[in-house]
């Protein structure tokens, strides 16, 4: 019998609220107080955020930031939008989806360079090309956010008809789908779940989405009042993170301990060496020889899946203002 699907599955089924974890650093009346939201339990996909704190690349900003964890990436998206809060870690998609019903959001630092969805597959089904889906039952979470929108990207950059294969709404189930057979794929996060598979039942094979067609994926995400109001913050908060990001890549080993022991509370030792592979998986999707910077042909290829997608009925009329790359600092800065 498959084994229960390990960590992540476990933490989703215990934590169905918000989760804010405080800056470890005693908080300064001279600093700035700032919540930073965070669309996922905590993890150690999340490791830049916490080395920003707990290097205190915040504090050098004149900032104490909070992280607040949530399974609701709507609400963040909305709180942004009417300032209720500043910042947010939020897909590019939702950016867009948001400005084209007058939502104010503005994406100003591109943390993942590759976008994170992918199709995964027992590695023996001989699923390797979006061509061998044809015919074969796709589980996805439903017809919904970036993971629907970069399987039916992916479709159409491969002259694949939808009809062609059996789609099956698993919800967020497809490592146990995958592993009892229930689809021959799945779209998935690629940084954890094809892992959580290959550990408790079979090897398998992916296709990442991003081989094919390049989308925005998540980032730091602001508001037109903050960018207009408090531009100094926003670079601030940009170099921190940036700071961060750069961290973990080059100390992957002290960026995973400073997370596990300060925000990834009551991870079992028994899961460190699987969530350290998935730091690694993860930094492998935010390298980039222009880190931070984002790409406007990425915008105009999101867009468009949005649209094919049904997820959006008209193109914005100003697209370029859903994103800015104005407060990313150059590498050699």
């Amino acid at each position: 019998m498959v084994k229960k699907i390990t960590f992540i599955l476990m933490v989703i089924s215990l934590l169905m609220g918000v989760t804010a974890l405080p800056a470890s650093h005693a908080q300064d009346d001279d600093l700035t107080d700032i919540t930073l939201f965070v669309s996922f339990i905590p993890s150690v996909q999340f490791a830049p955020v916490y080395a920003a704190i707990e290097q205190g690349y915040f504090e050098a900003e004149g900032l104490n930031v909070t992280v607040e964890h949530s399974f609701n990436e709507a609400d963040g998206v909305d709180r942004i939008a009417i300032g209720d809060l500043q910042f947010g870690v939020i897909s590019g998609e939702q950016v867009i989806i948001g400005r084209g019903v007058e939502k104010p959001l503005v994406y100003v630092y591109e943390w993942f360079h590759d976008f994170p969805v992918g199709i995964v597959a027992p590695a023996d089904a001989g699923i390797t090309t979006p061509a061998d889906l044809e015919g074969k039952k796709v589980g996805i979470p439903g017809p919904f956010g970036a993971s629907f929108m970069g399987f039916r990207a992916l479709l159409a950059s491969s002259d694949i008809d939808e009809l062609a294969l059996q789609i099956e709404t698993i919800g967020f189930t497809a490592p146990e789908s995958v592993c009892q057979g229930t689809v021959d794929a799945a779209v998935v996060y690629v940084s954890n779940e094809p892992l959580t598979i290959q550990e408790n039942c079979f090897d398998v094979s992916v296709i990442q989405i991003s081989d094919y067609v390049d989308l925005v994926a998540n980032g730091l995400v602001t508001n037109e009042d903050t960018i207009e109001n408090d531009p100094d913050l926003v670079a601030g908060m940009v170099r921190a993170l940036q700071q961060g990001v750069i961290y973990t890549i080059e100390n992957p080993d002290d960026a995973f301990d400073l997370s596990v022991e300060n925000f990834v509370l009551d991870l079992p030792e028994a899961e460190y060496e699987t969530q350290r592979i998935v730091l690694d998986n993860s930094i492998a999707l935010w390298e980039s020889d222009a880190l931070g910077q984002t790409d406007p042909a990425r915008w105009e290829n999101t867009q468009t899946a949005l649209i094919d997608s049904g997820l959006m009925e008209n193109p914005l009329d100003d697209l370029a203002a859903a994103y800015t790359n104005e407060f990313v600092p150059l590498l050699d800065e």
